[in-house]
Parts: C-alpha cells; structure tokens; sequence
C-alpha cells in the first residue's frame, strides 16, 4: 500500500512508539519486517512510500540510506547493468530494477557488480508488497548490499519525480516492528502449563478432602444400622444432650453403640454431615473393614504411645463429659446404663444399727 504526503518541509522522524520498537529491536538484534522510501524533490516536496526489506544481503542502516535514485539498464537487470553515473558529491546510487524474468538475488548481485549502494525491486502490475528471497546460496553470501520491494504505483513515482535526473534523492528507511506473537505465543505457553498444573494439584486435593470427609462420616446404610428407641415414660435416659431438651413420649432416640441417646433429629446430622462419633463421649460409632482398610491405606498407624497422649489431651479437654460406672445416684448422663443395684435388694433391709456409724452415739468429752 502506498501512502504520499505533500509537505515543504521532511519529516522530523518517526514517532515514539515507533521509536522505542526501533530501539528495542535493535537491541535483540531483530532485523527489520518492513520500511518505507522518504523521497524529497528539489521543490521541497517530499513523499514516503511503503517496502519490504529483502532476506538477504546487508540490513538497512537504523538512521536510513541516503541516496540518488537511478533506472537500471537493462531495467530488469537479468544480465550485467550499466553503472551509476560519475558524479564529484559522495552520494551513493540506488538502482531502480524491474521484477521477473530472473530470481532476485541476481538482479542484486548485478547492480552490486556495477558499484550501486542500494537496490530497489518494483512490482509489475500490482502493488502487493513481498519479501524477496534467494534462489542461490553461494550467490546469497557475495551480496553485501541492502535491497526492498515496492509496488508498481510507487516505482511509477519515483520514476517521474524523484530520479537522479530531476535533482531528488530518497533515503531508504527501515521500520523496525516488535515480533510480539514471537515471544507471546512461548510465553502463553508456558502459562497455559502452568494454570494445567496447578489445576491438576487442586482437583486432586479436592479429591483428597472428599474423600476424607466421606471416611470421617456415616452413611445412610451404616446409620440404619443404629437402633432407633421410641422414648416412653420412665426410660433412664430423659435428657437430649444436644438441644438439651426432655425426652417426650414417642420421641424417637438414636441410641449409639456408647449407650448415650439422643434425639434422632439432632443427632442424625452430626453423624452424616460432621463426624461419626458421639457428640459427648467422642467414641466411634462404626468402625468398619473398609474404613480401616482405606484409614491404613491413607496413612500408617501412630505408634501406641501418641495414641496415650492423644487419650489424655482428650480427657483433659472434655473431663465431664465421658462415660463413668454407674454410682449409686444413678446412671450416666443421657445413657441406658443399668442402675445400681442396692445391698438391701439382695440382702434384704439392714438393721438400724447397721445404718448408724459406729461409735459412741454421744461426744466424747475429757
């Protein structure tokens, strides 16, 4: 595509952005993607034209090629051309040089043959810009010069207005664009590996912390297995420890392998939701094949001794909450323990002075 702009006066320069991309490149020694012409007249009217840097030969200077512009003879350069014209500035010449009819790298190596600076290769009958390749190898390693492609309407114009021949010169200058996609698509990669792994390390603890929690709770198979009792007046148990409610009649009473009831309401989601043990004593109300099975799969047994220290800590936190032998005020809190049996049901009523304490029924006095 060619883009022309009338001034009076060049360009300053190319903007900042442009710029920083130029300087960046530079430093990764990038070589240019694409450039443009800057050709200016005697009448201090100028315009730029859009190229594309060849792949071979040396790169364009980052400041640009100053030159004067002259048409090869033979315009396509196939066979040796003629050279530049003897002239006292120090300027170099640049050859303006047809497409086809031979590859690219012998249309350049002619005009370097003859003592041009700089080439430059127009389309024929399209403006479609392209990125000149070598046919040749050995021929590739002699070209020292730099080269670009133009488009057919804007070899046109500097042919009719900026040739050596009416007094113009152009400068040839490269357009360095940072390769983002170059660096991006490496480093989306490695991004992309990186979220995959830690994805990977979260579905697997996912796994893990359902899988505990599932040891850890009843389900309902193993939690029919518990006996329900229908609560009826005068059972030894009457308080629910968990709403701390009295038992009514016909209330139902999951009764736990630890002899501690509670209210089927209460305690049912304790055990399927939270934890498999009694809410009071901390005793496991179902330790079956498979949970030990995966429990020793999971993790190996701890040695005796911390199992003793763990007992402790336990009956230090919840001293009044285990279970205790019946005494004789009656049994444990909210369990079915049987009560004390008395000595005088099995031996009958005692006297009233085996009842009395011993002694002398009066103080002593001295």
């Amino acid at each position: 595509m060619m883009m022309m702009m009338m001034m009076k006066k060049p360009s300053a320069g190319p903007p900042p952005v442009a710029a920083l991309a130029q300087l960046l490149c530079l430093l990764l020694g990038l070589p240019a993607t694409k450039g443009y012409i800057h050709a200016m007249s005697g009448h201090n009217s100028s315009m730029d034209f859009s190229d594309f840097p060849a792949n071979f030969g040396n790169p364009l200077p980052p400041e640009g090629l100053l030159g004067l512009l002259v048409e090869a003879k033979p315009i396509n350069a196939c066979q040796p051309i003629v050279g530049p014209p003897e002239v006292s500035n120090m300027s170099g010449f640049i050859a303006l040089i047809r497409r086809y009819d031979c590859h690219f790298d012998t249309k350049v190596y002619h005009a370097q043959q003859a003592g041009y600076a700089a080439v430059i290769v127009h389309n024929v009958g399209s403006d479609d810009l392209l990125h000149m390749v070598w046919d040749d190898e050995e021929l590739r390693k002699r070209i020292t010069i730099p080269s670009v492609f133009i488009g057919e309407s804007a070899a046109k114009f500097l042919h009719s207005f900026f040739t050596y021949e009416r007094g113009a010169h152009i400068i040839l200058i490269p357009e360095y664009i940072f390769p983002l996609g170059y660096y991006l698509i490496p480093f989306t990669g490695v991004v992309g590996i990186v979220i995959t792994v830690m994805c990977t390390i979260l579905v697997v603890r996912c796994v893990q912390h359902r899988k505990r929690l599932r040891r850890s709770r009843l389900s309902k198979e193993q939690l029919k297995k518990i006996p329900v009792h229908k609560y009826k007046k005068g059972d030894e148990y009457d308080v629910c420890a968990i709403c701390l409610e009295e038992y009514e009649d016909g209330a139902r009473l999951r009764i736990l392998p630890c002899a501690h009831a509670y209210h089927c309401r209460c305690v049912d989601p304790w055990l399927t939701q939270t934890k498999k043990t009694c809410p009071v004593c901390k005793q496991r109300v179902v330790r079956s094949a498979e949970d030990s099975d995966s429990e020793g799969e999971d993790q190996p047994a701890p040695p005796r001794e911390e199992e003793e220290e763990e007992e402790e800590r336990d009956s230090e936190r919840t001293p009044l909450l285990r279970t205790s032998p019946p005494t004789a005020l009656g049994p444990s809190f909210g369990s079915i323990g049987q009560p004390p049996v008395r000595q005088e049901d099995e031996q009958g009523p005692r006297s009233h002075q085996e009842d009395a304490p011993h002694g002398p029924p009066w103080p002593l006095q001295v």
